[in-house]
């Protein structure tokens, strides 16, 4: 049994080795902390295998097999360390396990924090002190596919997915390093990209279309290398430089009129807010007097197109801390009094700079092509083949 499990694990590193592509290690569940978790594999072969702090292999912990039923594995800290379950068989204590398939499309279904998620890939789990760490071990193609669905799979619009597949592989490559030192490359929040599962809902075919369609294609600035890839929900009609959220200035990322914006999607909303705070903040963040002469001033803060500060007698305040500090869906907006109250009518929805997801979807929709779509929201910007790249 021992020969056999040794000449498995041979075949699975010859079998990962042929895959094309490269595989990326995502940390799942990264903004919670994880004490437990669930792992049942939907594959038909794979395998438990023991770690060291190498990451290299040392022991097999458990074959499964297509007769096997039994596909539920339970793991938790404890002060000895990575404690598997397999039902109710203790299978050990150990400082990292990898559940691996024979193939790059297994799927695994991980519970953790009373969240269940379905993934392609590897899964690793690391004991850290007092929490694991869950690591997907992930095909590149697989995760921007994930991604996609994850963050704009509610419109069935191809040329919208494949200009977000490129957004989302642009965002892999250039954060390829980010968190190396923390043996990951991603994670799985907002923080990078949202990663919830693999494409697996409703519109998933369409999206592993258009991910396949522009395979291994990234956008690239004039230094050709990939560019800061963002985007958000809505424009409300006016994109942001990039340094008026940021503060840096990045030569594809200015500010730009965006009509296809206005009017779809989450374009505006509205917020009532005390008139005693509103202006009391106001005051208070640019250390002025809150009389009635800056309360005009406050009132007249009528934004024909999108600002980045409000000033008042050679103070500033930028609105981005407004956005912040009031919880509001964008820096673009007008105000007005009504009884007590300061109604803000605002449009857009995120921080405004880079693609408009909702203004991506209208252009879809009027038969734009992604390669169009991106080039409108990022400027002087190409399309690159990853294989014309070294990648680190």
């Amino acid at each position: 049994m021992r020969i056999f499990r040794l000449r498995l694990i041979l075949v699975l590193l010859v079998c990962t080795t042929a895959i094309h592509a490269m595989e990326l290690r995502v940390r799942l569940f990264s903004a919670s902390d994880v004490r437990e978790t669930i792992i049942t594999t939907d594959s038909i072969d794979f395998c438990l295998l023991a770690l060291d702090e190498q990451g290299k292999v040392i022991d097999t912990i458990y074959d499964v097999f297509a007769d096997d039923s039994l596909r539920t594995f339970y793991l938790s800290n404890t002060p000895q360390g990575l404690s598997v379950k397999r039902g109710q068989r203790a299978l050990g204590v150990f400082k990292t396990v990898l559940f691996k398939g024979l193939d790059s499309l297994q799927q695994f279904r991980i519970r953790a924090n009373k969240k269940e998620r379905a993934y392609y890939g590897d899964i690793e789990i690391v004991n850290q002190s007092n929490h694991l760490h869950l690591i997907n071990r992930v095909n590149l193609e697989l995760y921007v596919a994930g991604v996609v669905e994850s963050e704009a799979g509610h419109v069935p619009e191809s040329e919208f997915f494949k200009a977000q597949a490129v957004l989302a592989r642009t965002f892999a490559l250039k954060n390829l390093n980010k968190h190396t030192k923390e043996g990951y490359n991603l994670k799985d929040d907002v923080s990078s990209q949202v990663y919830h599962s693999r494409a697996h809902y409703t519109h998933k075919d369409l999206i592993e279309k258009a991910v396949a369609l522009t395979r291994d294609t990234i956008l690239v600035g004039d230094d050709c290398e990939p560019i800061l890839s963002v985007f958000h929900a809505n424009s409300g009609g006016f994109t942001v430089n990039s340094e008026d959220v940021w503060l840096r200035s990045i030569d594809y990322l200015k500010a730009a009129e965006d009509s296809f914006s206005i009017g779809v999607g989450s374009y505006s909303w509205t917020k009532e807010i005390s008139k005693e705070r509103y202006f009391n903040y106001f005051a208070k963040m640019m250390g002025v007097k809150n009389n009635l002469e800056f309360q005009k001033a406050v009132l007249n803060l009528h934004q024909e197109g999108r600002q980045s500060h409000f000033s008042y007698q050679g103070r500033s305040l930028k609105l981005t801390k407004v956005r912040n500090d009031f919880r509001l869906k964008s820096t673009y907006f007008r105000a007005e009094i009504k009884d007590d109250k300061v109604i803000l009518n605002g449009f857009g929805f995120g921080h405004g700079v880079g693609l408009s997801q909702d203004g991506a979807i209208a252009m879809s929709k009027k038969g734009y092509s992604y390669k169009e779509i991106l080039c409108f929201y990022f400027q002087s910007v190409d399309l690159e083949s990853l294989q014309y790249r070294q990648i680190p």
